[in-house]
């Protein structure tokens, strides 16, 4: 009866061990992301989970209408929106990124 306790002992243990370190961190990300999505809006700059990189020009309940060129706009479900960049992201080493014209500048 004994080693029966100990197994169980170590069996919640590894449960307990895999809650707080698979589990309980996917839903905080799955929450962070949610509040990402339900706060786009029109004009926020947008990576998307393909890599695109784009503007949003209009936002509907499910799917966002991004801008990704000059003239160039696609349909994409919000889920897709990876992350909101901030304009000190949109700069590198190389200059300008986006200068919001659709072409790329360099210093």
């Amino acid at each position: 009866m004994g080693n029966f306790g100990l197994l169980a002992l170590y069996v919640l243990g590894f449960i307990a061990i895999f809650y707080f370190l698979a589990i309980r961190p996917q839903q905080r990300q799955r929450k962070a992301h949610d509040q990402l999505v339900s706060g786009l809006k029109r004009g926020d700059r947008v990576v998307t989970v393909g890599g695109l990189h784009g503007k949003i020009k209009r936002t509907e309940e499910d799917v966002v209408v991004l801008e990704i060129a000059k003239n160039v706009d696609v349909r994409l479900g919000r889920r897709a929106i990876a992350e909101v960049v901030t304009t000190a992201e949109t700069t590198s080493s190389f200059g300008q990124i986006d200068s919001g014209d659709g072409e790329a500048t360099e210093d």
